[in-house]
This record gives C-alpha cells, structure tokens and sequence, in this order.
C-alpha cells in the first residue's frame, strides 16, 4: 500500500510511541511534531497551503474536541448510548486477534466505521487528491475528483489524530473487555480511571515533559528503522498493537498500581 508522506512519517514514530502509549494533548502533540520532522519539502508546502500555515500539532487534538459533533455529522444521535462517541477513536480484535471490520452501534447490529477505516480511507483520497494534482489524469470513476479544501484538511486531521490513537492501549477492545478502561483503579494512592492513565498520566507523573522534549527524547530511530515500521498496512499495524497491548488489562478494576 503506497502511503502518503504525511502517513508516512506518523507511522515512523510508532516504534518510538510503543514506549510513551499516553495519547491526551500530550501524547498527540509529540507524535504530530515527531511526524513534522519527517516531512519532505513538497509535503510541507502542502500541508502549508491547506493548513494556512499552521503546524501540524495545532490540530493534533482536534478531533478529541469534535467528537459529539462527529457523531451527528454522520447521523447518530450521541444521547442515545454511553460514550458513544469513543468509537470512531478505537478498534476492535476477534478472539484470534484480527481486526474487526467496525465498532458495533451499542444495542443495535450496527457497525460505526473505526479509527483503522479513517486511516486507510483518509490516506487513500488524499493519496489521489496529490496524484491529480500532479499529473491531471482522470481517476477512474473521479471518485476524489473534486475534492474542496476544507475536505482535504479534514482528512489530514483524521491521519494527524487517528494514526496515532489505534496505538495507544486503551483504544483497543477485546473479547469479553469492550471497557477501553473505563473503570477505576488506585494509581499511587489516588483513585482514578484507568483509561486516564494510559491516556496522559503515565508520562505526565514522570517529569514534567513538553511535546517537544518528548519528540527529541523519542525520534531516534534510523532510516532502515524506520522502514521496517512503515513496512505493511494499518491492518498489520492494527494487529500488532493489539498483541502488545492486551496485557494492560490484567489490571482489574480496584486494583492498586504503584
């Protein structure tokens, strides 16, 4: 799967996000700036000219914000079912750890597409977005053809915001656990939830790192490094995250970490 550079550089910070997995404004922020840092010339000068110069961090939370309008964007009623508007920000495996095509619409045999969808849908409009750009061949059935710029920022902030929250533990749902860590725990004496842990507060309690310290502490991996991160597709990706990160919930509501 051919990616666009600005995927392209997301993914290459995976490898280093395994050992931060904190994915509130913090987290978010450092991997869009990581990111940055890899983008070629010709891709900052699009992300320029659609972003109005903006950097990319400047919208790396943004869609943390939208996420009740998101729901009505796409016709749900987000009243209408308990944290509702966490699915698009999350996967689901199967009992033999293969991604699961959607979330199930709680209560309903509706399927809301998740965060490995908007990656891969995202990446391949913009993908043919820049090759009509480029070339002005016509694309088939000009599915993309005519795509405006507040669609194309749009799908920039879903690579910026959803590449990285497939990475990050409690966004994951597994057989039998569905919770995303929805519960409470005693983290050194003080009761919070566990989710908010694997959130933010697992690099927040530390020291107090900027995104900034965190992207020069975290982007130290090689060129042929990162090749090997970037190698495959967001299903495999998907899969592997969810293989490392099952083990966070052997921590059972109440339980003490310290």
């Amino acid at each position: 799967m051919k990616r666009p550079i600005l995927l392209l550089a997301l993914a290459a910070t995976l490898c280093a996000t395994q050992n931060l997995f904190a994915w509130g404004r913090l987290g978010h922020a450092t991997v869009a700036r990581i990111a940055e840092e890899h983008l070629t010339k010709k891709a900052r000068a699009n992300l320029d000219k659609w972003l109005d110069g903006e950097s990319i961090v400047y919208y790396a939370s943004w869609l943390d914000d939208y996420k009740p309008q998101m729901l009505v964007d796409l016709g749900y009623d987000p009243a209408k079912g308990d944290r509702m508007h966490q699915l698009p920000h999350t996967f689901s495996v199967d009992a033999e750890g293969e991604v699961v095509p959607g979330n199930r619409w709680p209560g309903t045999d509706k399927y809301l597409a998740n965060c490995l969808y908007y990656i891969e849908e995202s990446a391949d409009m913009l993908k043919n977005r820049i090759r009509e750009l480029d070339d002005s061949t016509r694309l088939g059935d000009g599915k993309y053809r005519n795509l405006d710029d507040s669609t194309v920022l749009l799908l920039i902030k879903h690579l910026v915001h959803f590449l990285p929250d497939m990475h990050c533990p409690a966004h994951i749902r597994y057989p039998g656990n569905t919770t995303i860590g929805y519960y409470k725990v005693d983290y050194f004496g003080r009761e919070m939830r566990y989710h908010t842990i694997w959130d933010s507060e697992i690099v927040q309690r530390p020291h107090p790192w900027s995104f900034t310290d965190l992207a020069w502490l975290l982007d130290r991996y090689t060129e042929a490094e990162q090749a090997e991160i970037t190698s495959g597709t967001v299903y495999d990706w998907g899969r592997e995250s969810a293989a490392a990160s099952k083990c966070i919930y052997d921590v059972q509501p109440g339980e003490s970490i310290a």
